[in-house]
């Protein structure tokens, strides 16, 4: 079967797919159980949904491989009443198990202060965060995540909604963001005690 990959913004019914996008992109279904990965992966999904001036999703053969998303200030939000109040249910539901509990209140919280303190000390007047940037395993080859950032390079050209950043860390690619050209702007190392138990190095890129 030929794989033929097409580009277009955020849709609705791209949602179940992308969901398993986050899952297998950040191996959600290895670290915690079934319910709570998949309540983990809304809950960020829909966050960055309802925060999002700007999306790009790309489809393999119609299907929702990948997707980023970004907030500019000069922008107007996409999807703002809708996806907030998915990510609320979305994070209720983890609240009803203790996994769910330790991911959202130790895991979620302490990478959220963790990364605003880093920004806090860079004081740099950014106009727009790439909140979300996941690519399916399955698009190996394909040049997917290459395509997908450069139409985000692209925008913030045109847009002239530069400098602009985002938040990666040790489990995610993060070469490919230098290959890119980004700059990495701050970098922290800490051990991350509920639920996965793992040293994670956090860091900031930069345009």
């Amino acid at each position: 079967m030929n794989k033929k990959v097409t580009y277009r913004p955020f849709k609705r019914e791209d949602l179940p797919a992308l969901v398993q996008v986050i899952i297998d992109s950040w191996n959600y279904d290895k670290q915690f159980d079934k319910k709570t990965a998949k309540h983990f992966a809304h809950v960020f999904l829909c966050y960055e949904l309802a925060r999002a001036t700007y999306s790009r999703v790309a489809l393999l053969n119609g299907e929702a491989v990948g997707i980023l998303l970004a907030d500019s200030k000069r922008g107007k939000k996409l999807h703002p009443a809708r996806y907030w109040g998915k990510t609320i249910w979305h994070a209720g539901c983890l609240l009803l198990t203790k996994e769910g509990r330790n991911t959202l209140l130790h895991y979620a919280k302490e990478v959220a202060e963790l990364n605003q303190a880093m920004l806090k000390d860079l004081q740099t007047p950014f106009q727009t965060e790439v909140g979300l940037f996941a690519v399916s395993p399955k698009t190996q080859g394909l040049g997917v995540g290459k395509q997908l950032f450069t139409s985000f390079l692209a925008m913030v050209q045109q847009e002239k909604t530069a400098p602009f950043f985002l938040y990666t860390d040790t489990t995610c690619n993060y070469g490919f963001y230098e290959h890119m050209g980004l700059k990495r702007a701050a970098a922290v190392k800490r051990w991350i005690k509920k639920p996965i138990k793992k040293e994670i190095e956090f860091y900031i890129y930069t345009s």
